[in-house]
Parts: structure tokens; sequence; C-alpha cells
């Protein structure tokens, strides 16, 4: 425990009451009535005779600790000789067993002399008959004991929307003078006393079991992005998503039927299908905007700054590349910017897929992402016109190892242009991916296509 309670009952400290009595050494003396067992998030009274038979009394001061961890401290004011009441509350906390605490006394009179008492408080983990799981759209559960665990607990949740159960859970009040105890996402885990919600991550979505333990803490499912996917959701009046994506995650888009149409187009440079209605996601780790376009039946996607401002290419390759060009390509279908050339806003400048350091790729099916005829596009370092890539030589500059899509170097062609040189056919249905290379640097970037 890395923290201290503070106690109530706090009063002033000793007074100058008397001082004009000389100086003499006191006998304060106390006399602590027996104390029963009792249960951690229990509160407690001990009963304290505090006595002097020679000056008068000033303060009783109580510190309560686990082990040698300090959890409580009160300051009673005892002016005269008396019984005085300590009330106590007996934290709860994780992963501290059954045991004893430590009551420690120290009464002082106005002399500053000093008597000390410690005595030992039997404490042990309640045994819920059961707890509440409130999740964050209003339904509870009731959790009950494991047969072996008293302190583990479990529910059947239904979930049919979504693999996320998102909540709090509630343990009722035990002992004479307990409380409720709820259980909340803290910023370092599960904490005692918050109501943030716990997020319950399954594999599949339906009916699942959801488990919490009240010694340590732990609560399952809990997502692992080793084997399970992250939901991201759409609706028909949130359509688009910000935030950040992890290279080799997998995920799956719910909340518009539309997105898990058989037509729905996902990006082939940014998503890998799983088979099982996931996609795993093969871009670099960073910050990303998707779009659901149910116009162009599939999403738009593309690099973003944290304040997401589209992303541009840094000077050391880094960062992004943009596609704009003639109305002969685009994603979902070239189709949806006939009429529309070298447009430059996002629904016409396309984002290349970093899919390593420094190296960017975009995948375009002939007759699909890219017309047979007429190419005619070109690379730039933002979405819009300024830093561009040439032909020739340049501080942004490409070179071409491909036959089918060259780059111009104003001899006969734009400088900067990619083309397809006279004679050679595109043909409907051949999906060719081309690849960018900046690791060497933006003035000796390389383009190469591959046919699949």
């Amino acid at each position: 425990m890395a923290f201290v309670l503070a106690g109530g009952f706090v009063m002033a400290s000793c007074s100058d009451d008397n001082n004009d009595v000389a100086p003499k050494d006191g006998n304060p003396q106390i006399d602590v009535a027996a104390v029963s067992p009792a249960l951690f998030g229990d509160s407690i009274t001990v009963n304290v005779k505090c006595t002097d038979t020679k000056v008068p009394l000033s303060t009783l001061k109580a510190v309560l600790k686990y082990g040698q961890e300090s959890v409580q401290h009160i300051t009673l004011r005892t002016k005269s000789d008396g019984d005085y009441q300590v009330r106590l509350y007996m934290p709860f906390y994780q992963n501290v067993p059954d045991g004893d605490a430590q009551l420690q006394l120290t009464l002082q009179d106005i002399h500053f002399t000093t008597a000390e008492k410690t005595i030992n408080i039997p404490l042990s983990r309640p045994h819920y008959a059961s707890l509440k799981l409130v999740t964050s759209t209003g339904d509870e559960y009731t959790m009950t004991p494991d047969p072996a665990n008293p302190y583990l607990f479990s529910a059947m949740v239904n979930s049919p929307s979504s693999k996320t159960v998102k909540g709090h859970i509630v343990a009722p009040k035990q002992g004479a003078n307990g409380r409720e105890i709820t259980f909340g996402q803290g910023t370092q885990g599960v904490k005692q006393d918050l109501t943030d919600d716990i997020s319950f991550v399954n594999t599949t979505r339906g009916t699942f079991k959801v488990t919490f333990n009240t010694l340590t803490y732990a609560y399952s499912p809990v997502y692992d992005p080793a084997t399970a996917s992250q939901e991201i959701v759409f609706s028909a009046t949130e359509t688009t998503f910000d935030g950040e994506l992890a290279q080799g995650r997998n995920y799956e888009f719910v909340g518009l039927s539309a997105i898990n149409s058989p037509g729905w187009y996902y990006d082939p440079d940014f998503f890998t299908p799983n088979g099982d209605g996931t996609y795993k996601f093969k871009a670099v780790t960073g910050n990303y905007h998707i779009t659901a376009n149910t116009t162009r039946n599939g999403f738009q996607i593309w690099a973003t700054k944290a304040d997401k401002s589209t992303a541009r290419l840094a000077s050391d390759g880094s960062g992004a590349v943009w596609i704009i060009g003639n109305d002969g390509f685009g994603k979902p279908a070239f189709s949806f910017v006939a009429g529309q050339n070298w447009w430059t806003d996002t629904n016409h400048a396309l984002c290349m897929a970093q899919v390593r350091d420094k190296v960017y790729q975009v995948t375009f099916t002939v007759g699909q992402q890219l017309r047979a005829t007429d190419v005619d596009f070109k690379f730039f370092g933002q979405q819009g016109w300024g830093t561009e890539f040439k032909g020739s030589a340049a501080a942004y500059h490409l070179t071409s190892t491909s036959a089918v899509f060259c780059v111009g170097d104003g001899n006969g062609h734009h400088n900067g242009n990619v083309y397809v040189p006279a004679g050679t056919i595109l043909n409907n249905g051949d999906t060719y991916v081309l690849t960018i290379d900046l690791t060497q640097g933006c003035d000796k970037g390389v383009l190469s296509a591959v046919k699949l």
C-alpha cells in the first residue's frame, strides 16, 4: 500500500491550560478494553481509559498499521481523565491476507510525558455471499463465489452485440458498522472505492463468464492483443474513427450492418482478413482516421497526427506519402471520382500504407481501383500541393524498377508523374502492389511494382 488514510475525530493538540503550574513529571496511563475480531471494510470502536494522577492530559494519538504500513491516524483531545472512544475504519485493500492489525496508542499530558500501548486487532477478509456487477448500460448481475475459493466470484453475462461488457463491482455491507465497497478501474489496475468501468473483453459476442477476485482484484476475461480482437464501433450517426491502430493487432468492425456485408471494401494495404470476421492491421502502429463510407460501400483510411490532421512526409522519409492524380484511380473504386481530376481532398487523394519504416505501399486491381488506360498520378508528401516526388534529380526523387509503372523525368512525360509505357497493356482483374522505399533517403526513393 502506497498511501495513508486520514482518520476522523481530529482535534486540536495540547493547549496552554495550566501553564502557570510548575513543570513536573506526569504519569499518563492507558487501559484498553478487549477488542473483538473485525472484518476488513468494517468500522469498530476501541474503548480507551486515559488517566494521569499528576498533571492534566493533552492528547491521545492512535495509529493503525497493516504490517509496516500506517493506514490510519487519529488524534483525540483528552483534556481530562476519562473514557474515550477511538473509532476506526479497517481499510479494505488488495492482497492483504487475514491477520492482526496493530493499533499503536500514545497518551500525552500537557508536560509532554507519554505512555504507549500497542494492541493487536484480528482482521479477516469478508466471505461475501454474493457481489453485484453493475454494467455501464444499467444491467445488474449477481456474482456468486466459487465453492473452492471464497474470494473468486463469477456471473454469466449476455452481450449479443459486443465482445466487451463494461461495469464496476459492488460488495455488500459487512459487519455492524460496515459499508458497501465498490471496485472500479483505476490508473494502475482495479482499485477499491472506485466506480469507473472495468472492461471485460471476451473473444466472442453472446453469453460469457465474468469473474472477479476480491483478494487479488484479478478479473476475466481480459483483453489480450496477442489473441483477442479490439472492437471499433460505428453507427448511423458515428461513421468515423480516430485513434491509434497497432501493427499486427486484430480488429473487428461492428455497429453498421453494411460493414459486415460481402461487398464492403476493406483496404488490403491496411487490413488482412482472418476469416472469422476480424482483420489484422498491416500498417505501422500510429494514429489513423477511418471513415465508413456507405455511399462508396467501403472504408477510407489515412494516417494522421495526434491532433487528427492528415499526416505529412518528414525529410527523413517517415510520416506519410499521398497519391494525387487524374480520375483513373481511387478506393474503393475509381468510378466514384469520375470527372474529378487532380482533386486534393481526402475523398480523392490516397494515403499509402506505411508497412514498415519508410516503406509505403498501395494495391490496385485494374478495372476496380485503377483504370486500364490513361494512368496518370503522382506521389506527394502531404494531402495537397507542396512536396512532390520527381523523376529527375531532386530532394524528393523517385526511380522505378518496374517496366509497367514508370516515373516521368520531364522528357516526354510530366516530371514525377507515373505512367504506363506505350504498348504495355493493363488487363482488368490484374492486381499490382506498388511500393515506395525511402530507407536510403527521400532523394533516393525507389518505386517498385509486383503483379500478384
